[in-house]
């Protein structure tokens, strides 16, 4: 709606007739008939400049340069009309430094590896450090470039975002005109320095704080400034000389020499700017990843202690230093790294920025892309009125224009038209010259001799009409509707008609606009004005809003209007949008959080504040305040902005998001920056986001669900039956199947219809069931094929039975076959004896006697079927547990819920690498030959086994086999189970 900058008066709400507003300060008394900015205020923020205009002096005093005048100005700033040398810049450049905000600098090094610095990170750094100690050099590196991985994806893309942005940001302007050295040189921006003497005109983005010069009184011509960028003012204000004008501020029309009397961090745009950091917000993703995360972490903590336990205290396991030297600390890997979401970070990150990467296309640019996990759990959005739900550009309500006497609607519109000054910039001049039928043709018959503009005493305009044809002059009047009418000759008829229609206009959101005609002939006081009719002006909805708000409320999005606009006129705009006129100004707010008084119907502020559609006669304080009360009555929200004076309400809100046209301090406090104008974008935005937060719910019950199939599957394994997994497979598990897992980022889901909230009870008890369950396929896998016969039995494939009783019976049938003694020395068999244990005095030997034939055979076979088991065990569990991710995608039956084109080619692509592993191995890696060297080359019992055995051996060209009796025979090798 039109700002209190407008030149031209109309009537509030209350059917009285606010002047022009000028830029007397809060503390001052306007001039008579003139209101205050609070009282004229229109647009949907005003800053209150008290603290704006005051400046330290080169003196170090403190100085209002609003109240004081030029002369005095120049005084204190200690410089003259013809402005400073450029030895005196140089030195107060160096005083007060350059002309621009402080850049916080962060060294790259140190915020990279910050992505490094949390609870899941901690985990795997812990885990590469037993790794290295154990001299697992394969693992180390693996869980490293894991680690190195996640925080170059986090920092990229959050680089990303923040480019993003600054491309869009120009906080000053880049070149200003200043005098210096007597003459007019064009310097950059930043080298102003206060008590420079500038050149300010049309098109010009005002450099810094600066106060007018010039000539008083009626040489006067002020400039038209447009302060949107500050105050949130929807129309340009007029400033005269003595008047200031802030940094940011845009020049409309006019010129004017100024001097500068603030620069950098000390303007009103620098104060404004530095107040956003006083609010910091915790992402609430990131509180839901530490919350999973801590989960996961308890789970392999408890695990790792009953390892150790079990390991140590009942199998009497032996540990020592360097390669192999300790299987079972080598295992507990195992569980820190496949129980870790380690790709968590990163593959939500990458859904993230996939997902931001598509709004960008849909015009909303995600500055933090935590903020699209915020936006899908938003519940509550707080619209700015102007230039949001509305145009932001003044229209005539032709339907409602009333004529006074004879006059028509249409010659009421023609008189406005013609009472309007040609190319101005002045937003009613500018509505009225485009409203009338024949704009184009009009001023081929009448020309304007003379215009005589607005001023705050007498609050009208009048143009001096000539027209062409006949050669007759007429003055015609527009102004303040009670003015015009005053004026007429005939006040006593329609004033009482007038004074109704101004009521009507102003409780539907209008505001009256009256229009006189009148002889040009003799002075202004004698004229005897005829009153051709009050024209209601208002600010129109979007087209698209009305079906955006019906949009809103169908994906559960409750929009209140926060507007600075009187209440009747947020009400008349939210009954034509569709939306609720419960709208309370802002005085109703503050008394109710005193405790002065309650609206009936409402318990307490915080109830008023969730209940009410809105808030009119808003300020910038008053929007933190306000999100701060929902956001404490645990609602996810929203908040539109535009201002510098939004910055810290935006930020303040889970998702600030600055509209399009915003300024640059609301951007770089905004979550989400919006390209083009409306809510809509805010609308497809959302939708977009509660697609990208089930896709990151997926992954969540899919990741809590492998750490529980993993902690579990591999600890029970290990307690139950002292069997080891290698580390290796499961970081190769991480790779593979949780690197897949970024597919998720574009795979098909549904936007919820209402907003979305993180039910993480729902996804801890779902991912234990899943996890259990998985847990239970795997170790049925397992005790069918190592604990009976049923491969062999059933698909004649050679048996992978470990149990003692069965490779006991097994070898003691097939030593005799080889023409061994299953009782002799090991090292009687010659493929051994030349072998470093055999060829030391005594040959192998240990506390409990020399290792015979079936000891060695035992342990090979042992060794050999558990390799074989791994890439079993491992196949299934990467297979299943990917798989795992089409159930937890859907509520519906996973074989007909849909997955994205993309999920099934990962999943595709993961398996068959997974495959060629299980089906290959590492050709009996992790090798049994150290620590000592325990361990036999060319392994005896092995290979014979295979030829007497349906099925043949596996490819195991290493063929080192672990020595019995020693702790090698853990070692968690894996030779391919083809």
């Amino acid at each position: 709606m039109a700002g209190s900058g407008q030149a031209m008066p109309m009537n509030n709400s209350d059917g009285q007739a606010p002047g022009h507003v000028t830029n007397s300060g809060p503390g001052e008394n306007p001039p008579k008939g003139q209101t205050t900015a609070k009282e004229g205020q229109t647009a949907d923020t005003k800053v209150n400049v008290d603290d704006a205009v005051v400046a330290k002096a080169p003196t170090g005093e403190e100085v209002d340069f609003k109240k004081i005048s030029v002369d005095e100005a120049l005084k204190v700033l200690k410089v003259n009309v013809e402005g400073l040398t450029s030895a005196q810049a140089q030195d107060r450049l160096a005083e007060y430094g350059p002309n621009k905000l402080p850049e916080s600098t962060r060294n790259p090094f140190l915020v990279y590896l910050g992505y490094m610095w949390n609870p899941l990170s901690w985990a795997m750094e812990v885990a590469a450090i037993i790794a290295i100690a154990l001299l697992d050099y394969a693992d180390f590196c693996l869980i490293v470039a894991l680690l190195f991985l996640n925080a170059t994806i986090s920092y990229v893309e959050e680089s990303n975002a923040d480019k993003a942005i600054k491309a869009l940001t120009a906080a000053l302007a880049p070149k200003a005109k200043a005098l210096r050295d007597g003459k007019v040189d064009t310097i950059d921006a930043q080298l102003l320095v206060p008590g420079d003497i500038v050149v300010v005109r049309l098109g010009e983005i005002v450099p810094a704080d600066i106060k007018l010069m010039g000539e008083s009184g009626e040489d006067d011509h002020p400039l038209q400034v447009d302060q949107a960028a500050l105050t949130g003012e929807s129309l340009p204000v007029k400033k005269y000389t003595n008047d200031v004008c802030f940094s940011g501020s845009t020049i409309k029309q006019g010129e004017k020499h100024a001097i500068v009397y603030a620069t950098g961090a000390n303007t009103f745009f620098g104060r404004a700017a530095a107040l956003i950091g006083a609010t910091n917000n915790v992402a609430n993703l990131q509180k839901i990843m530490t919350k999973i995360g801590a989960c996961c972490l308890i789970t392999i903590g408890v695990w790792m202690v009953i390892e150790l336990a079990v390991q140590f205290g009942h199998y009497r396991h032996a540990c020592a230093g360097g390669e192999n030297g300790c299987p079972t600390l080598t295992n507990m890997l195992v569980i820190i790294v496949g129980g870790i979401p380690i790709a968590m970070p990163t593959v939500l990150n990458v859904t993230l920025a996939l997902g931001a990467f598509k709004l960008a296309k849909e015009g909303a640019i995600v500055a933090r892309m935590s903020a699209v996990e915020e936006m899908a759990g938003m519940d509550i959005l707080c619209s700015d009125k102007t230039g949001t739900l509305t145009l932001n550009k003044l229209t005539v309500e032709q339907g409602s224009v009333n004529p006074f006497g004879n006059f028509s609607r249409e010659e009421v519109i023609k008189y406005a038209a013609l009472s309007a000054q040609r190319n101005s910039e002045e937003a009613i001049d500018v509505v009225l010259a485009e409203s009338y039928e024949h704009k184009d043709t009009l001023w081929d018959d009448y020309e304007c001799p003379k215009f005589i503009p607005f001023n705050p005493v007498d609050k009208y305009t009048i143009a001096i009409i000539r027209d062409k044809k006949s050669g007759e002059m007429m003055r015609i009047m527009k102004g303040a509707p009670q003015i015009v009418i005053k004026k007429a000759k005939n006040a006593s008829e329609i004033t009482e008609l007038g004074t109704q229609k101004i009521t009507e206009y102003a409780s539907r959101g209008f505001r009256a606009l009256g229009v006189a005609k009148g002889s040009a002939e003799g002075p202004i006081s004698g004229v005897q004005w005829e009153a051709v009719g009050l024209l209601p002006l208002y600010d129109p909805p979007r087209h698209d809003t009305g079906e955006t708000i019906r949009r809103c409320i169908q994906k559960g999005l409750l929009v209140k209007m926060i507007t600075g606009d009187q209440a009747l006129i947020g009400r008349e705009t939210a009954k034509q949008l569709g939306m609720g006129t419960n709208i309370f100004n802002t005085e109703v707010l503050l008394k109710a959080k005193e405790g002065k008084g309650m609206p009936e119907g409402f318990a307490n502020v915080e109830d008023l504040v969730e209940r009410a559609d809105g808030f009119a006669e808003v300020f910038p304080e008053h929007k933190f305040m306000i999100v701060e009360m929902l956001q404490k009555a645990h609602h996810m929200v929203g908040m539109t902005g535009d201002g510098v004076n939004d910055a810290p309400a935006l930020k303040k809100a889970d998702v600030g998001i600055a509209v399009d046209g915003a300024t640059d301090a609301a951007r770089g406090a905004a979550d989400i920056v919006l390209t083009k104008p409306g809510l809509s974008t805010i609308v497809e935005a959302i939708i977009g986001a509660r697609k990208i937060f089930q896709r990151m719910t997926t992954y969540s019950k899919y990741t809590v669900a492998m750490t529980f199939r993993i902690c579990f599957t591999f600890g029970l394994l290990t307690v139950i039956y002292n069997w080891y997994f290698p580390t290796l497979l499961i970081v190769l598990l991480a790779v593979f199947n949780d690197g897949a897992m970024i597919a998720l980022s574009k795979d098909r889901v549904v936007s919820s219809p209402t907003p979305n909230s993180w039910n993480l009870r729902a996804i801890f008890i779902s991912g234990i069931v899943y996890g259990l369950y998985l847990t239970l396929s795997s170790w049925t896998l397992f005790f069918a094929a190592s604990k009976t016969e049923f491969f062999r039995d059933r698909c004649h494939m050679f048996t992978l039975n470990t149990r003692t009783r069965h490779v006991t019976t097994f070898c003691n049938q097939m030593i005799p076959e080889l023409g061994y003694t299953a009782g002799a020395n090991v090292c009687s068999v010659p493929g051994y004896s030349t072998q470093p244990h055999c060829v030391r005095a005594g040959g192998p030997d240990t506390t409990n006697g020399p290792i015979t034939i079936l000891d060695q055979c035992i342990a090979e076979q042992y060794y050999v079927r558990n390799s074989i088991l791994r890439s079993l065990i491992y196949s299934h569990v990467s297979i299943s547990g990917q798989a795992m991710v089409f159930v937890v995608r859907t509520m519906s039956w996973s074989l007909i819920a849909r997955a994205g084109l993309w999920t099934y080619i990962a999943f595709f692509l993961a398996q068959v690498f997974s495959t060629v592993i299980a089906a290959f191995g590492f050709n009996g890696y992790d090798y049994p030959d150290k620590p000592h060297n325990n361990s036999f080359e060319n392994c005896e019992f092995c290979r014979y086994a295979y030829k007497t055995t349906p099925g043949g051996y596996p490819k195991f060209f290493s063929r080192k086999v672990p020595q019995a009796r020693t702790e090698n025979m853990y070692i968690d090798s894996t030779v391919g189970c083809t």
